[in-house]
């Protein structure tokens, strides 16, 4: 039986995993089909149970299992345990063990686009869950000297907010929809959105920023990649800050997930490439 690896998540209709992995598979002639399992929550036991047994190598987890899973597994890697959320689980042999490359797929797309001075500078995150879990660790490795935590349940940004603290850095919550959110996002040098707002088939709007709460002065990053050309980033467009999507960090994740499951190294380019065919055939349809 030919073995799998694939992504657990829902939905999965935005997901490029499948097509650039399998991009990369076949251009290093490995064996191996990569699938989507779109699972309701209440699959996900019984999935992960049965995972053991599968002729399954391994897992990406995308939104809103990141943290769930967590309690499936047998092991779970330093960087994975340190923000609490999981979006690479490896196989062996029965044995679950769960990483997060999420974190040097962010690290090595921000130094692809900026290199600003962060020791005195604001960055403000949109959103609480498993990506801006990742997406703080990163922004308290680069040393900004402000993080603002902006969500719509604020008292999860707070929770997210206690469980970082320790790291010696002034991180400030807000609740998203709060008027001086603005004024925040006015003075920050960076904007990572890690919501799945303006996402593809939501709506094609932003409804938490207008175009003048953007310095022209800001780096603004959205982690969602389909549509490439985002709502938010729209905004910064018009706000003429410098942007982007969220499409570098995937292909850099999955180059991570990649080498834990196979031992290679997969040809980047290809996987950029293959990502992009595919979205301009989705927006062609």
């Amino acid at each position: 039986m030919k073995k799998k690896v694939g992504i657990i998540g829902y939905p999965l209709d935005h997901s490029l995993s499948p097509i650039f992995q399998q991009a990369a598979f076949d251009d290093l002639n490995i064996d191996l089909s990569y699938e989507a399992w779109p699972l309701q929550l209440e699959e996900i036991p019984n999935f992960m149970q049965n995972l053991r047994i599968k002729p399954i190598l391994g897992l990406n987890v995308t939104i809103p299992y990141k943290e769930i899973v967590i309690k499936y597994l047998d092991d779970i890697h330093v960087d994975a345990l340190s923000i609490g959320a999981v979006n690479t689980i490896v196989n062996s042999a029965g044995t679950l063990v769960g990483y997060n490359t999420d974190i040097i797929g962010f690290s090595r797309s921000l130094d692809d686009f900026i290199d600003i001075d962060t020791i005195s500078k604001t960055a403000l995150i949109l959103g609480a869950g498993g990506v801006a879990r990742a997406a703080l660790k990163t922004l308290i490795l680069k040393g900004f000297g402000e993080i603002v935590i902006a969500n719509r349940t604020e008292e999860r940004a707070k929770k997210m907010a206690i469980e970082f603290s320790q790291n010696n850095v002034n991180i400030n919550t807000i609740d998203i929809k709060d008027n001086y959110l603005a004024n925040i996002s006015k003075k920050s040098s960076l904007i990572v959105n890690c919501t799945s707002v303006g996402m593809y088939g939501s709506d094609q709007s932003f409804a938490y920023l207008e175009y003048s709460d953007i310095s022209k002065d800001s780096f603004v990053y959205d982690m969602i990649y389909n549509p490439l050309y985002t709502p938010l980033m729209k905004l910064a467009d018009l706000a003429g800050a410098k942007f982007s999507n969220g499409l570098s960090m995937l292909i850099n994740q999955g180059v991570e997930s990649f080498k834990l499951w196979t031992g290679q190294e997969p040809n980047f380019d290809i996987m950029l490439e293959s990502a992009q065919n595919q979205m301009i055939k989705n927006q062609n349809q």
